[in-house]
């Protein structure tokens, strides 16, 4: 990014990357937020700075389809942004009819935790996640 760009060019960024859309990205930096209008460069950050990303959920009755990808089986899966990851694990669990305790999702290379929300791995509609089995010796 260039130090004339704004924050709202740096939303549009991350909407390409994560396919999360600009209206629902907030950005935070030192616990203030900032603003659209506002100029990378008023801010001077600085190159080990982290900027924070929340991102505010689909209505709770908003469901969506994620593409679930396994060695030589990919599917749909219908879902809520705001189900826990768990609830994927038991629906993948049914569609697969793989135990979920050796179901491990993936989603940008990140292990998905089960207590967690799927927005917070940026999940929306036709999102892929990887599934991995663990298989054990016989």
């Amino acid at each position: 990014m260039m130090a004339s760009d704004t924050i709202f060019d740096l939303k549009q960024k991350i909407e390409k990357e994560l396919d999360v859309e600009v209206y629902r990205q907030s950005l935070w930096h030192h616990n203030r937020i900032l603003r659209d209008y506002e100029y990378i460069d008023d801010h001077d950050f600085r190159t080990w700075e982290t900027l924070y990303l929340t991102v505010t959920p689909l209505p709770p009755h908003h469901k969506l389809h994620v593409l679930v990808k396994s060695l030589g089986s990919d599917g749909f899966v219908r879902v809520k942004e705001t189900d826990k990851v768990s609830d994927l694990i038991i629906k993948v669990e049914r569609y697969w009819a793989i135990p979920s305790n050796l179901i491990t999702l993936k989603r940008y290379d990140v292990v998905m935790q089960s207590n967690l929300p799927l927005y917070a791995y940026y999940v929306n509609e036709a999102s892929e996640i990887q599934m991995q089995v663990l298989i054990e010796p016989r």
